[in-house]
């Protein structure tokens, strides 16, 4: 009987917790404010839940709020504001004008505790500390819309969450830029270095040339340029093919020796041309 193969399961590297918030950043994308309200736009809550619980559920994530003891405050807030009435006047016409009235109000607060917690090894956990403020004529409603306001915000923030009213491809765009920054500058370092390594060979080269010319005129025969080269080039007699700098210094250190051997050595001056030179001082 055959013996089974062994099936290797292909297993998923293990994230920490910081690296699986990173991934859930990923997932969420760019945020598009889509909801008006006071005068400006913004995400709804909804939106932002529902792409960050999203990511929550895909990489095991766990989030849990606390209020911190003893700082949730209520602080009763009076304000004035314009309002349009009809008043009858003498003429027994009814009139609008604008009246100063007061105004009712709590404003709520608390500290709040986010916790991270990694579904697979609950003992890595994050804490973050927030807080929640709302004002309202209610406390519970106060209490209602800081919180809400309040967590709208910390999802976006913790999480680094874009936001734009434009396109989000657009902003996509402009995150790629900043994250292929990194290559973009390697690749031109390594141009700019091959760039460098090139003109130093081409001078190189033009050393290798100089020295041939100068041992061809000195007697050295072609053969024997083209066997110091080889030499030194792996074989190759073609100084074209040559593509490092130390075997040019090496063939041009051999070409000076070579030239020098050719050079006819000076002729030492014999006893008789020695005493002539004497006897002509």
């Amino acid at each position: 009987m055959e013996k089974e193969e062994e099936k290797t399961i292909e297993q998923k590297p293990t994230l920490n917790l910081h690296q699986k918030l990173l991934k859930i950043t990923e997932a969420a994308g760019v945020l598009q404010r889509t909801k008006e309200g006071y005068g400006y736009k913004y995400v709804p809550e909804e939106e932002i839940q529902a792409k960050v619980t999203g990511g929550m559920l895909q990489y095991g994530v766990n989030l849990y709020t606390s209020l911190v003891p003893g700082t949730l405050t209520i602080t009763p807030y009076q304000t004035e504001t314009t309002k349009t009435r009809s008043v009858e006047g003498e003429d027994k016409k009814f009139h609008k004008i604008d009246v100063t009235v007061p105004v009712f109000e709590v404003i709520v607060s608390a500290e709040v505790e986010y916790t991270w917690v990694d579904v697979d090894d609950p003992t890595q956990v994050i804490k973050n500390r927030w807080a929640y403020i709302g004002q309202m004529g209610d406390a519970s409603q106060a209490f209602g819309a800081g919180a809400t306001y309040g967590n709208r915000y910390f999802l976006m923030k913790s999480l680094q969450l874009a936001t734009t009213e434009d396109d989000p491809d657009a902003y996509r765009s402009k995150q790629r830029k900043v994250a292929d920054y990194e290559d973009e500058k390697e690749q031109q370092e390594e141009e700019e270095r091959l760039k460098k390594e090139q003109e130093a060979i081409r001078k190189a080269k033009k050393e290798v040339s100089d020295a041939g010319v100068a041992a061809l005129k000195a007697g050295v025969q072609k053969d024997e340029l083209t066997a110091v080269v080889a030499k030194h080039n792996g074989g190759n007699g073609n100084p074209a093919s040559i593509k490092a700098v130390d075997v040019c210094n090496a063939i041009v250190e051999e070409l000076k020796v070579l030239t020098d051997s050719k050079k006819p050595a000076k002729k030492k001056p014999t006893e008789k041309e020695t005493s002539q030179k004497g006897e002509t001082k």
